[in-house]
């Protein structure tokens, strides 16, 4: 008689995969970049103001003004070019291509935030599609014109390096390379952030005049910013004191507040929110 064939043995379980490491300054969610890393490059951006390179970085606060301007006219459907001598020309007509334009690289930057599984990135996305619909179709062009005419400039300078330096935290896909660019656009916001502060900060106390005028043209031209939130729009030069300092303010207190999130580990909240509903999708 013939033996029985032995029994197959069980298949060996699979080597476990070593997890791809990430460079610990490239990685979002190492505890120490975020709580160590923005602080330190605020205060190299403080020191880089204060020492003769603040000059040359003024050059970026002046393009950060001009892309004030550009970013509020692109979200209400305008073109506009931001140049880097103080001034942005935008066209007073609505342009489809504009509009469908953005929405469509938001829904592309969605896309890929959800493929990746990146939650801020989507966030995003949607943040700045809901911001393009309410500016372009719930205001009327009077007061878009406010927003990309008169205050986009000054403001900025404080919105946009504020975002700059928030989206330091937040990990985009992998095509942005944001990983090491991030550290660069942060030091650079905080520097044009710091410059807009301490300038408005004397003018709300009257150390500085308010800018009127404009770069190009000097300080008797009547299309400056200034001169147009006081004429077309009924600021006084109390309320342009006083509001442009509680931006600023309301910008330190945005970026305490991601910062304390990002050191208590509060964003991986959004983070498990998404990877349960992968999941449960799968």
């Amino acid at each position: 008689m013939t033996e029985p064939a032995p029994a197959p043995l069980p298949p060996s379980p699979p080597e476990p995969i070593e997890e791809e490491k990430v460079f610990a300054l490239f990685a979002f969610d190492n505890w120490k970049v975020n709580v160590l890393v923005p602080p330190l490059l605020f205060g190299l951006a403080w020191l880089a103001v204060l020492s003769p390179l603040g000059f040359f970085l003024r050059g970026f606060q002046v393009w950060m003004h001009e892309f004030g301007h550009a970013t509020a006219a692109w979200l209400t459907g305008r073109k506009a070019l931001p140049l880097p001598f103080g001034w942005t020309p935008v066209e007073d007509e609505y342009s489809p291509f504009v509009y469908f334009g953005l929405l469509l690289l938001f829904g592309i930057l969605f896309i890929a935030g959800w493929k990746e599984r990146k939650v801020w990135a989507m966030i995003l996305a949607v943040a700045f599609a809901g911001a393009q619909y309410y500016l372009t179709w719930q205001l009327s062009a009077y007061r878009q014109e406010f927003w990309w005419g008169a205050f986009g400039g000054v403001g900025g300078e404080f919105y946009l390096s504020t975002l700059l330096m928030l989206v330091f935290y937040f990990q985009l896909p992998e095509k942005f390379k944001w990983g090491a660019c991030r550290y660069v656009v942060f030091f650079l916001a905080a520097a044009v952030f710091i410059q807009t502060y301490r300038f408005w900060g004397d003018v709300y106390h009257g150390l500085e005049d308010i800018p009127y005028g404009s770069m190009i043209n000097g300080e008797d031209d009547a299309g400056g910013d200034m001169n147009r939130l006081v004429d077309d729009y009924g600021w006084t030069q109390s309320m342009i004191r006083r509001n442009f300092r509680a931006l600023g303010n309301g910008c330190i207190l945005a970026l305490v507040i991601v910062y304390a999130a990002f050191a208590l580990r509060l964003n991986r909240v959004a983070d498990w929110v998404v990877a349960a509903t992968t999941r449960e999708r799968a």
